[in-house]
């Protein structure tokens, strides 16, 4: 039975040790219920699909970051929050897999930098992961459904052949969740950050980036770009930058504070307000804003 905190303090170990027994138990009993529902959430999906209607992907991001913010904010004692987040962060990934097996994909960026350990804390210990030796590979393989996600390292400054540039209209492909969205892992790959990639619709989840590829004319500088760009909408910031063939214009990767994925012409409209005047401008993705380092402490 359990007992009361004021009652702790009279048990001796053997005591103590039979309450965390009890509470195990207890606990256990919540995840099989729980995966039991998991379970009848894909049989109804099922059954809606058989009706010819349509459900949305096992894997829901958005749906991800408000359960996280949800379980920070509510909790309460001594049990770090950063382990708390990887207990959920299983749970969630085990679930899913049972709705739907998939596969990570991953890739190394220019100078061999990879996010495998992001890859495994936010995807859990079962899905496997599948290392391409290019974006591009790693990038076809979601396109063509060989895999069900991937996490690419985030861009550079500069960078040559950015992965980002493979994102278009005419891909289904989308930047969806920014990682680490709660806690680093510790040692190597704390300093690691990355985005995932998925074909996937995007949703909202309270808190929000939108990224964007604007096409400016090559004779703006990127230091006039970055100024307008920042006064546009405040916050907004310049990720990477990409020639295109010719030379006459550049593709820049921006990321804006807020959901703008079906109003993408406040954004048109916020930048030729400070004279810019894209030639052209497509949304490639949005995220939940990772919980700040401080939350977690």
């Amino acid at each position: 039975m359990a007992q009361s905190d004021e009652n702790l303090a009279n048990l001796d170990l053997n005591g103590l040790r039979a309450e965390i027994d009890d509470i195990d138990q207890a606990l256990q009993s919540l995840i099989i219920r729980r995966t039991k529902v998991v379970q009848a959430v894909g049989a109804y999906k099922d059954r809606v699909i058989a009706a010819g209607g349509k459900v949305k992907v096992p894997y829901r991001p958005a749906r991800e970051a408000r359960i996280m913010r949800t379980l920070v904010d509510r909790h309460d004692g001594a049990f770090p929050k950063t382990a708390l987040i990887q207990i959920w962060r299983e749970m969630i990934a085990a679930g899913t897999r049972l709705e739907a097996p998939y596969t990570v994909a991953l890739c190394r960026n220019a100078d061999g930098v990879d996010c495998w350990e992001l890859a495994r804390l936010n995807f859990g210990c079962l899905n496997e992961i599948v290392e391409f030796d290019t974006p591009r590979e790693a990038f076809y393989a979601l396109e063509e459904g060989r895999a069900a996600v991937g996490v690419f390292p985030k861009p550079e400054l500069g960078e040559a052949q950015p992965w980002w540039t493979l994102l278009s209209d005419d891909s289904p492909v989308r930047i969806v969740s920014k990682l680490p969205f709660g806690g680093r892992p510790v040692g190597r790959g704390e300093q690691t950050e990355g985005f995932v990639l998925a074909a996937i619709e995007l949703e909202e989840s309270g808190d929000d980036r939108t990224l964007f590829i604007v096409s400016l004319p090559n004779e703006i500088s990127m230091d006039t770009a970055r100024k307008k760009i920042a006064n546009g909408i405040d916050g907004s910031a310049i990720l990477g930058f990409s020639a295109d063939e010719t030379g006459d214009r550049r593709f820049v990767l921006v990321d804006v504070p807020g959901f703008f994925c079906n109003r993408a012409e406040v954004f048109q409209r916020a930048l030729t307000d400070q004279g810019l005047d894209p030639e052209g401008l497509s949304v490639v993705g949005a995220y939940g804003v990772p919980i700040p380092e401080d939350a977690l402490s």
